[in-house]
Protein backbone atom coordinates (compact mmCIF):
# COMPACT_ATOMS: atom_id res chain seq x y z
CA UNK A 1 0.00 0.00 0.00
CA UNK A 2 1.17 3.54 -0.70
CA UNK A 3 2.21 5.96 2.49
CA UNK A 4 0.02 8.85 2.06
CA UNK A 5 1.26 11.95 3.41
CA UNK A 6 -0.68 15.64 3.91
CA UNK A 7 1.24 19.07 4.68
CA UNK A 8 -0.81 22.34 4.43
CA UNK A 9 1.08 25.40 3.13
CA UNK A 10 0.11 28.74 3.74
CA UNK A 11 3.10 30.58 2.17
CA UNK A 12 5.50 31.27 3.43
CA UNK A 13 4.17 28.62 6.32
CA UNK A 14 4.44 24.90 6.08
CA UNK A 15 2.57 22.48 8.43
CA UNK A 16 3.45 19.10 9.00
CA UNK A 17 0.75 16.92 10.86
CA UNK A 18 2.56 13.74 10.55
CA UNK A 19 5.80 15.29 12.48
CA UNK A 20 3.86 18.12 14.16
CA UNK A 21 6.30 20.75 12.48
CA UNK A 22 5.83 24.26 11.45
CA UNK A 23 8.11 26.17 9.95
CA UNK A 24 8.72 29.17 7.24
CA UNK A 25 11.58 28.88 4.77
CA UNK A 26 13.09 25.59 6.33
CA UNK A 27 13.15 27.06 9.54
CA UNK A 28 10.92 25.49 12.97
CA UNK A 29 8.85 27.17 14.64
CA UNK A 30 8.24 26.60 18.09
CA UNK A 31 4.89 25.67 19.22
CA UNK A 32 3.55 23.96 22.44
CA UNK A 33 1.32 20.58 21.82
CA UNK A 34 -1.83 22.45 22.18
CA UNK A 35 -0.50 25.79 20.32
CA UNK A 36 0.03 23.19 17.03
CA UNK A 37 -3.36 21.53 17.76
CA UNK A 38 -5.29 24.67 17.84
CA UNK A 39 -3.01 26.16 14.19
CA UNK A 40 -4.13 22.87 13.44
CA UNK A 41 -8.05 22.67 12.95
CA UNK A 42 -7.53 26.12 11.75
CA UNK A 43 -5.62 24.96 8.94
CA UNK A 44 -7.74 22.77 7.74
CA UNK A 45 -10.75 24.21 8.09
CA UNK A 46 -9.03 26.29 5.21
CA UNK A 47 -11.17 29.71 5.63
CA UNK A 48 -13.99 27.74 6.85
CA UNK A 49 -15.01 29.84 10.63
CA UNK A 50 -14.09 27.32 13.88
CA UNK A 51 -16.65 28.32 16.50
CA UNK A 52 -14.70 28.43 19.87
CA UNK A 53 -16.73 25.62 21.46
CA UNK A 54 -15.59 23.17 18.94
CA UNK A 55 -11.56 24.44 19.19
CA UNK A 56 -12.03 23.76 22.89
CA UNK A 57 -13.48 20.60 22.51
CA UNK A 58 -11.00 19.26 20.36
CA UNK A 59 -7.99 21.01 21.10
CA UNK A 60 -8.91 20.13 25.39
CA UNK A 61 -11.49 16.93 24.83
CA UNK A 62 -10.11 15.56 28.29
CA UNK A 63 -10.89 19.01 30.33
CA UNK A 64 -12.91 22.33 31.07
CA UNK A 65 -10.99 24.85 30.61
CA UNK A 66 -12.54 28.47 29.58
CA UNK A 67 -11.97 30.55 26.60
CA UNK A 68 -9.22 32.49 28.27
CA UNK A 69 -6.36 29.18 27.41
CA UNK A 70 -7.55 29.43 23.58
CA UNK A 71 -7.47 33.03 23.53
CA UNK A 72 -4.00 32.79 24.88
CA UNK A 73 -3.34 30.15 22.25
CA UNK A 74 -4.38 32.66 19.66
CA UNK A 75 -2.65 35.14 20.65
CA UNK A 76 0.90 33.19 20.33
CA UNK A 77 0.17 32.04 16.88
CA UNK A 78 -0.41 35.56 16.31
CA UNK A 79 2.76 36.37 17.05
CA UNK A 80 4.37 33.74 15.46
CA UNK A 81 2.37 33.76 12.33
CA UNK A 82 1.75 38.02 12.29
CA UNK A 83 -1.35 39.19 13.41
CA UNK A 84 -3.53 38.88 9.44
CA UNK A 85 -3.00 35.59 9.39
CA UNK A 86 -5.79 34.48 11.93
CA UNK A 87 -9.30 36.75 11.87
CA UNK A 88 -11.55 36.88 15.10
CA UNK A 89 -15.08 36.60 14.09
CA UNK A 90 -16.69 38.26 17.21
CA UNK A 91 -19.19 35.62 18.96
CA UNK A 92 -18.54 33.29 15.72
CA UNK A 93 -14.90 31.95 15.87
CA UNK A 94 -11.38 31.71 14.22
CA UNK A 95 -10.73 31.10 10.63
CA UNK A 96 -7.28 31.30 8.53
CA UNK A 97 -7.80 34.14 6.67
CA UNK A 98 -4.71 32.98 4.10
CA UNK A 99 -5.05 30.45 1.30
CA UNK A 100 -4.01 26.88 2.27
CA UNK A 101 -3.04 24.32 0.03
CA UNK A 102 -3.21 20.96 1.05
CA UNK A 103 -0.42 18.73 -0.70
CA UNK A 104 -0.54 15.03 -0.50
CA UNK A 105 2.73 12.93 -1.17
CA UNK A 106 2.35 9.09 -2.04
CA UNK A 107 5.42 7.11 -1.86
CA UNK A 108 5.10 3.79 -3.59
CA UNK A 109 7.47 0.71 -4.22
CA UNK A 110 10.33 1.14 -6.66
CA UNK A 111 8.59 1.31 -10.14
CA UNK A 112 4.93 1.65 -9.59
CA UNK A 113 4.73 5.12 -11.29
CA UNK A 114 5.36 3.27 -14.34
CA UNK A 115 2.68 0.77 -13.33
CA UNK A 116 -0.65 3.43 -13.74
CA UNK A 117 0.64 5.07 -17.08
CA UNK A 118 -1.75 4.00 -20.12
CA UNK A 119 -1.16 1.85 -22.96
CA UNK A 120 -3.71 3.03 -25.07
CA UNK A 121 -3.33 5.03 -28.02
CA UNK A 122 -5.63 7.91 -29.15
CA UNK A 123 -8.02 6.87 -31.70
CA UNK A 124 -7.38 7.68 -35.87
CA UNK A 125 -8.95 11.37 -36.47
CA UNK A 126 -11.68 9.76 -38.51
CA UNK A 127 -12.66 7.57 -35.56
CA UNK A 128 -13.02 10.86 -33.52
CA UNK A 129 -14.99 12.86 -36.06
CA UNK A 130 -17.60 9.63 -35.64
CA UNK A 131 -17.84 9.38 -32.33
CA UNK A 132 -18.44 13.32 -32.16
CA UNK A 133 -22.36 13.51 -31.79
CA UNK A 134 -22.52 10.66 -29.03
CA UNK A 135 -19.65 12.33 -27.42
CA UNK A 136 -21.47 15.24 -26.87
CA UNK A 137 -25.01 13.48 -25.86
CA UNK A 138 -23.53 11.58 -23.58
CA UNK A 139 -21.53 15.00 -22.18
CA UNK A 140 -24.86 16.82 -21.75
CA UNK A 141 -26.37 13.28 -20.29
CA UNK A 142 -23.27 13.08 -17.82
CA UNK A 143 -23.62 16.75 -16.64
CA UNK A 144 -27.50 16.46 -15.10
CA UNK A 145 -26.28 13.26 -13.93
CA UNK A 146 -23.58 14.70 -12.37
CA UNK A 147 -26.05 17.83 -10.82
CA UNK A 148 -28.84 15.56 -9.70
CA UNK A 149 -26.41 13.22 -8.15
CA UNK A 150 -24.60 16.41 -6.18
CA UNK A 151 -27.64 17.95 -5.27
CA UNK A 152 -28.40 14.53 -3.45
CA UNK A 153 -25.10 14.37 -2.06
CA UNK A 154 -25.08 17.51 -0.64
CA UNK A 155 -28.52 16.66 1.07
CA UNK A 156 -26.96 13.93 2.80
CA UNK A 157 -23.80 15.54 3.91
CA UNK A 158 -25.85 18.23 5.66
CA UNK A 159 -28.06 15.43 7.46
CA UNK A 160 -24.93 13.82 8.52
CA UNK A 161 -22.88 16.34 9.88
CA UNK A 162 -26.11 17.89 11.92
CA UNK A 163 -26.47 14.67 13.44
CA UNK A 164 -22.87 14.23 14.14
CA UNK A 165 -22.92 17.63 15.00
CA UNK A 166 -25.69 17.08 17.65
CA UNK A 167 -24.10 14.43 19.29
CA UNK A 168 -20.67 16.17 19.89
CA UNK A 169 -22.56 18.99 21.30
CA UNK A 170 -24.19 16.49 23.73
CA UNK A 171 -21.14 14.69 24.54
CA UNK A 172 -19.18 18.09 25.49
CA UNK A 173 -22.43 18.77 27.34
CA UNK A 174 -22.03 15.92 29.54
CA UNK A 175 -18.10 16.62 30.48
CA UNK A 176 -17.28 16.95 33.95
CA UNK A 177 -15.56 19.94 35.12
CA UNK A 178 -12.38 19.43 36.57
CA UNK A 179 -10.79 22.57 37.07
CA UNK A 180 -11.39 26.12 36.26
CA UNK A 181 -8.71 28.73 34.95
CA UNK A 182 -9.54 32.21 33.92
CA UNK A 183 -7.10 34.83 33.49
CA UNK A 184 -5.89 38.13 31.94
CA UNK A 185 -2.37 38.10 31.59
CA UNK A 186 0.70 40.60 30.83
CA UNK A 187 -0.48 43.21 27.75
CA UNK A 188 -2.27 40.37 26.39
CA UNK A 189 -5.46 42.65 25.30
CA UNK A 190 -8.77 41.39 27.29
CA UNK A 191 -10.81 40.93 24.66
CA UNK A 192 -8.27 38.36 22.82
CA UNK A 193 -9.09 36.43 26.26
CA UNK A 194 -12.79 35.97 26.56
CA UNK A 195 -13.24 39.48 28.28
CA UNK A 196 -15.65 41.72 27.37
CA UNK A 197 -15.27 45.83 28.13
CA UNK A 198 -18.50 47.06 30.45
CA UNK A 199 -18.35 50.79 28.28
CA UNK A 200 -16.71 50.19 24.62
CA UNK A 201 -17.11 53.55 24.05
CA UNK A 202 -15.72 55.28 27.89
CA UNK A 203 -12.25 55.67 28.04
CA UNK A 204 -10.36 52.43 28.12
CA UNK A 205 -6.72 50.76 27.98
CA UNK A 206 -3.37 51.28 27.25
CA UNK A 207 -0.60 48.71 27.09
CA UNK A 208 2.70 49.84 29.06
CA UNK A 209 5.61 49.06 28.05
CA UNK A 210 8.31 47.56 30.98
CA UNK A 211 11.68 49.86 30.25
CA UNK A 212 13.74 46.80 32.68
CA UNK A 213 12.15 44.32 30.63
CA UNK A 214 11.82 46.01 27.08
CA UNK A 215 8.43 44.68 26.81
CA UNK A 216 4.80 44.96 27.00
CA UNK A 217 3.92 43.57 30.34
CA UNK A 218 1.10 45.61 31.92
CA UNK A 219 -2.85 46.48 30.88
CA UNK A 220 -4.50 49.82 32.00
CA UNK A 221 -8.01 50.74 32.04
CA UNK A 222 -9.33 54.30 32.62
CA UNK A 223 -12.16 55.89 33.41
CA UNK A 224 -13.83 59.02 34.41
CA UNK A 225 -16.58 57.31 35.86
CA UNK A 226 -16.21 53.39 36.28
CA UNK A 227 -15.41 50.64 33.42
CA UNK A 228 -14.38 47.24 34.00
CA UNK A 229 -13.88 43.98 31.66
CA UNK A 230 -15.79 40.70 32.91
CA UNK A 231 -16.15 37.00 31.89
CA UNK A 232 -19.21 35.18 32.87
CA UNK A 233 -19.06 32.05 34.06
CA UNK A 234 -21.46 28.74 33.28
CA UNK A 235 -23.98 27.45 35.59
CA UNK A 236 -21.86 24.77 36.17
CA UNK A 237 -18.57 26.84 36.75
CA UNK A 238 -20.60 28.39 39.24
CA UNK A 239 -21.56 25.36 40.92
CA UNK A 240 -18.01 23.51 40.69
CA UNK A 241 -16.71 26.55 42.70
CA UNK A 242 -19.12 26.82 45.12
CA UNK A 243 -17.94 23.02 46.08
CA UNK A 244 -13.98 23.92 45.94
CA UNK A 245 -11.62 25.81 47.28
CA UNK A 246 -10.77 28.62 44.67
CA UNK A 247 -8.03 31.57 44.74
CA UNK A 248 -8.41 35.10 43.12
CA UNK A 249 -5.23 36.76 42.13
CA UNK A 250 -4.09 40.21 41.32
CA UNK A 251 -0.81 41.55 40.74
CA UNK A 252 -1.67 44.70 40.29
CA UNK A 253 -1.67 48.52 41.47
CA UNK A 254 -3.52 51.97 41.52
CA UNK A 255 -2.74 55.29 39.51
CA UNK A 256 -5.78 57.10 40.95
CA UNK A 257 -8.89 56.66 42.57
CA UNK A 258 -9.47 52.86 42.73
CA UNK A 259 -9.69 49.32 41.24
CA UNK A 260 -10.92 46.18 41.88
CA UNK A 261 -10.92 42.71 41.02
CA UNK A 262 -13.78 40.52 41.97
CA UNK A 263 -15.93 37.00 41.72
CA UNK A 264 -19.30 37.07 42.13
CA UNK A 265 -20.97 33.61 42.22
CA UNK A 266 -23.79 35.09 42.04
CA UNK A 267 -27.50 32.91 43.07
CA UNK A 268 -25.79 30.75 45.37
CA UNK A 269 -23.10 31.92 46.52
CA UNK A 270 -21.63 35.65 47.80
CA UNK A 271 -19.51 38.46 45.81
CA UNK A 272 -15.81 39.02 46.92
CA UNK A 273 -13.93 42.20 45.76
CA UNK A 274 -10.87 42.88 46.29
CA UNK A 275 -10.08 46.70 46.31
CA UNK A 276 -7.19 48.89 45.76
CA UNK A 277 -7.98 52.63 47.05
CA UNK A 278 -6.15 56.13 46.37
CA UNK A 279 -6.63 58.45 48.97
CA UNK A 280 -4.20 61.12 48.75
CA UNK A 281 -0.92 60.03 49.09
CA UNK A 282 -2.11 56.72 50.88
CA UNK A 283 -2.88 53.40 49.31
CA UNK A 284 -5.17 50.91 50.77
CA UNK A 285 -6.63 47.38 50.06
CA UNK A 286 -10.13 46.65 50.71
CA UNK A 287 -12.28 43.95 51.32
CA UNK A 288 -15.83 44.76 50.85
CA UNK A 289 -19.00 44.32 52.18
CA UNK A 290 -21.24 47.01 51.00
CA UNK A 291 -21.41 49.16 47.76
CA UNK A 292 -24.95 51.42 48.51
CA UNK A 293 -25.73 53.35 49.85
CA UNK A 294 -22.05 54.33 50.41
CA UNK A 295 -18.78 51.79 50.16
CA UNK A 296 -18.42 49.97 53.74
CA UNK A 297 -15.37 47.65 54.16
CA UNK A 298 -15.18 43.99 56.12
CA UNK A 299 -11.49 45.18 56.48
CA UNK A 300 -9.25 48.05 55.27
CA UNK A 301 -5.40 47.85 54.89
CA UNK A 302 -3.05 50.65 54.63
CA UNK A 303 -0.28 49.45 52.35
CA UNK A 304 2.04 51.93 50.31
CA UNK A 305 2.38 48.90 47.14
CA UNK A 306 -0.76 48.88 46.44
CA UNK A 307 0.37 52.10 44.27
CA UNK A 308 3.43 50.77 43.06
CA UNK A 309 2.71 50.72 39.21
CA UNK A 310 6.01 49.67 38.03
CA UNK A 311 6.57 47.28 40.07
CA UNK A 312 2.85 45.85 40.78
CA UNK A 313 2.91 43.48 44.12
CA UNK A 314 0.60 40.05 44.33
CA UNK A 315 -2.66 40.03 46.27
CA UNK A 316 -5.04 36.86 46.33
CA UNK A 317 -8.30 36.15 47.51
CA UNK A 318 -8.07 32.51 49.45
CA UNK A 319 -11.88 30.96 49.50
CA UNK A 320 -12.06 27.54 52.05
CA UNK A 321 -15.53 26.03 50.94
CA UNK A 322 -15.72 24.21 54.10
CA UNK A 323 -15.83 27.26 56.45
CA UNK A 324 -17.22 29.72 53.10
CA UNK A 325 -14.64 31.93 53.88
CA UNK A 326 -12.08 34.01 52.26
CA UNK A 327 -8.31 35.20 53.64
CA UNK A 328 -6.54 38.05 52.34
CA UNK A 329 -2.66 37.37 51.01
CA UNK A 330 -0.32 39.77 50.09
CA UNK A 331 2.85 38.91 48.31
CA UNK A 332 2.62 35.24 50.16
CA UNK A 333 2.24 36.69 53.42
CA UNK A 334 -1.69 36.72 55.18
CA UNK A 335 -3.55 39.89 55.89
CA UNK A 336 -6.79 39.60 57.09
CA UNK A 337 -9.14 35.88 57.27
CA UNK A 338 -12.67 35.82 57.66
CA UNK A 339 -13.96 37.41 54.78
CA UNK A 340 -17.62 36.22 54.17
CA UNK A 341 -18.18 38.30 50.77
CA UNK A 342 -21.65 40.60 50.28
CA UNK A 343 -24.65 40.20 47.92
CA UNK A 344 -25.82 43.39 46.82
CA UNK A 345 -25.67 44.64 43.31
CA UNK A 346 -25.74 40.45 41.96
CA UNK A 347 -27.50 39.36 38.98
CA UNK A 348 -28.59 35.31 39.64
CA UNK A 349 -28.03 34.87 35.81
CA UNK A 350 -24.77 36.12 35.85
CA UNK A 351 -21.95 34.89 37.76
CA UNK A 352 -18.86 36.58 36.59
CA UNK A 353 -15.07 36.99 37.40
CA UNK A 354 -14.38 40.71 36.88
CA UNK A 355 -11.99 43.73 37.05
CA UNK A 356 -11.38 47.05 36.50
CA UNK A 357 -11.28 51.02 38.00
CA UNK A 358 -13.75 53.49 39.12
CA UNK A 359 -13.76 57.27 40.59
CA UNK A 360 -12.94 57.22 44.36
CA UNK A 361 -12.52 60.40 46.71
CA UNK A 362 -11.45 63.43 45.30
CA UNK A 363 -9.24 62.05 42.02
CA UNK A 364 -11.27 62.73 39.03
CA UNK A 365 -10.52 59.62 37.41
CA UNK A 366 -9.95 55.95 37.79
CA UNK A 367 -6.74 54.47 36.49
CA UNK A 368 -5.75 50.54 37.15
CA UNK A 369 -3.17 48.88 36.14
CA UNK A 370 -2.71 44.49 36.28
CA UNK A 371 -0.11 42.32 35.43
CA UNK A 372 -2.02 39.41 35.99
CA UNK A 373 -5.94 38.91 37.17
CA UNK A 374 -6.60 34.92 37.64
CA UNK A 375 -9.41 33.13 38.94
CA UNK A 376 -8.97 29.69 39.61
CA UNK A 377 -10.94 26.81 41.33
CA UNK A 378 -10.05 22.83 41.57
Amino acid sequence: MPDTRSTFIFSPYRLDPDERHLSRDGDLLPLTPKEFDTLLILVEAAGRVVEKEELIRRVWPDSYVGDSSLARNISVLRRVLGTQVIETLPKKGYRISVPVIKAVATHDLPGAASRVESNEQPPAPESRRAMEPATRWWTRRSRVWVAMTSVVLILVVFRVVGIISAKMTSSAASVPIRSILIQKEGSLDPLDEGFRLARPQGQYPQAIYNRETNGWDRWRIVSDDQNYYFHILSAAERDFALQRDWKLTCVCAVESGAGEADIDLAGKGARFDMEFLQEGNRYFVALVNQLSPDLKWDQKIEFPGAGDVAHPHTYELRYDHVTQTASLWIDGQQAASGYRGYHQFQDDSKPSFTFGTFIYGKAPKGSFVSRRVRFEAQ
